[in-house]
């Protein structure tokens, strides 16, 4: 290869390394073929070891199945899974739960969609509070340290705790109203409420717009929880796209290196596909499997993650 080649390269070369990924390696290559060599090197170190890619599998899984048997949304069980089973970091778990809500919650309010059970009147308060809400959740996210994080998530448990427990005892949901109270004043405080819930938390939100749209809109349980799929079909995608596109900006607790993007989509990539057979299995598995000792076990389950991060 000509000397000149490497030190002196042309106009053309030039042009199309600007173009072509490829193309912009060879150029590399030809000024120093150890920097090829080293992107190579640290891209092959950036892979997920198949102990724990199996193990992410296993989570989705486990995540989609509860959140189709229990109507409850999996970050509940992924967060907690990620930052104290795997040590990722909580704001890096929240990132990957973010991206799995996208791919469950979409086909979920297509769903809601062809059966008519979405209330647009309503929708059209709900959704745009929703995404400023969700946005200014994640926003503030970022600014809350690691360690404080870990205890708003676990109070948040307790609540999720709360929850459950009370449908053991009680077994029926809250009464409404013959007639729903779809003012857009009570949509916009159901949107706001939940999106930034979801944003602070990283979550999907079900667990806060279904009850919260009994209460406030008086909707029926098969209403809340379209309108809680609908809105997250929305909110999550905008989420994970604001978390994603910030998370460098946080700091690892553990190395104090930024957080990298690429980390949360690659553990997403591989909970999303085991998540969605799980969710659809746990949704036809309602009425056959013993639903309140499953109902208790996660109670346990959901117990000692509150405990790992109020009390670590």
């Amino acid at each position: 290869m000509p000397a000149f080649w490497a030190t002196k390269p042309s106009p053309q070369m030039i042009a199309v390394s600007r173009r072509s990924t490829s193309a912009r390696r060879v150029a590399i290559f030809m000024v120093c073929p150890c920097v090829v060599e080293r992107i190579r090197f640290d891209t092959l170190d950036s892979m997920l070891p198949i102990w724990e890619i199996l193990a992410l599998l296993l989570l989705g899984f486990c995540a989609g199945s509860l959140g189709g048997l229990l109507g409850i949304g999996g970050g509940v069980l992924t967060i907690p899974a990620l930052s104290i089973l795997f040590g990722h970091d909580i704001h890096l778990a929240q990132a990957a739960s973010m991206n799995v809500v996208v791919f469950v919650a979409i086909p979920a309010a297509i769903r809601h969609y062809r059966q008519s059970t979405l209330p647009i009147g309503l929708l059209r308060s709900v959704i745009p509070l929703g995404i400023a809400g969700i946005v200014l959740g994640v926003l503030l996210n970022n600014i809350i340290p690691t360690t404080p994080m870990e205890k708003i998530f676990g109070v948040f448990l307790l609540y999720v705790i709360g929850v459950n427990c009370r449908k053991l005892v009680v077994g029926k949901p809250i009464g409404v109203d013959a007639v729903a109270r779809n003012s857009p004043s009570r949509g916009a405080v159901v949107g706001a409420t939940a999106g930034f819930g979801a944003g602070l938390l990283g979550i999907g939100g079900g667990l806060i717009t279904v009850p919260l749209s009994q209460q406030v809109c008086r909707l029926t349980l098969q209403h809340a929880i379209a309108v809680s799929a609908c809105l997250m079909s929305f909110t999550s995608v905008i989420g994970a796209a604001v978390k994603d596109s910030t998370l460098h900006l946080i700091a690892d607790q553990a190395t104090g290196d930024p957080l990298r993007a690429f980390d949360a989509l690659q553990m997403s990539f591989w909970i999303i596909p085991t998540a969605m057979v799980g969710s659809w299995m746990g949704a036809r598995l309602t009425h056959v499997l013993p639903v309140r000792a499953i109902r208790i076990l996660f109670i346990i389950v959901m117990m000692i993650g509150a405990g790992k991060m109020l009390w670590p």
